[in-house]
């Protein structure tokens, strides 16, 4: 009698152990990487629906931003494979003076153009803590005129930017993108 207990017990380890790694940290879909289109660079201006302007700086295979809309102040790092970054944020709120509050997670962006608008857009999601999804939708377009300042120092024309110090040539933000927050 013992050793059929013992072997229910094992069955329903076995068996509900699959079920079980579906709740814990790893996603529960994927996001496909591609490679990185010819022109991409995640660095620049960027404008989103959802979170305001964003700044990003891209060197290699890392990028740092910063970003801000209404009472919510923002900065993300993160890792770049192919067309996709993948990314922790960490943002501050003070909906009431005196009482900011900050959350973070993790979250991606796939990088794509949009030939008909002749812009570069971002597509990407948010999530908490250690999940980089099921917080929300997070999409951006680029700015075609304006240059990163990760820092926060300078006017948003360029002046202030750092500089991506990538030697990446599409940092310029010639290659595509939009100034009209309308248009998204």
């Amino acid at each position: 009698m013992r050793l059929a207990t013992l072997m229910s017990a094992l069955i329903l380890v076995l068996v509900g152990a699959p079920a079980l790694h579906g709740c814990g940290g790893a996603p529960s879909h994927s996001i496909t990487v591609g490679a990185l289109p010819a022109g991409a660079s995640f660095t620049g201006v960027w404008f989103s629906p959802e979170y305001g302007e964003m700044h990003l700086e891209q060197s290699g295979a890392t990028a740092i931003g910063r970003y801000a809309k209404d009472e919510r102040t923002g900065r993300l790092q993160g890792s770049i494979e192919g067309d996709v970054m993948r990314f922790e944020w960490t943002e501050h709120r003070e909906l009431i003076v005196g009482r900011p509050v900050e959350a973070k997670g993790h979250g991606y962006f796939k990088i794509y153009k949009n030939d008909a608008e002749d812009t570069w857009n971002l597509k990407g999601e948010w999530g908490t803590d250690a999940s980089e999804h099921g917080g929300g939708p997070w999409n951006a377009v680029k700015s075609k005129t304006r240059r990163p300042d990760v820092a926060g120092t300078g006017d948003g024309t360029g002046a202030g930017s750092s500089g991506s110090g990538s030697g990446d040539s599409s940092s310029d933000d010639s290659s595509g993108g939009s100034d009209e927050l309308d248009s998204l």
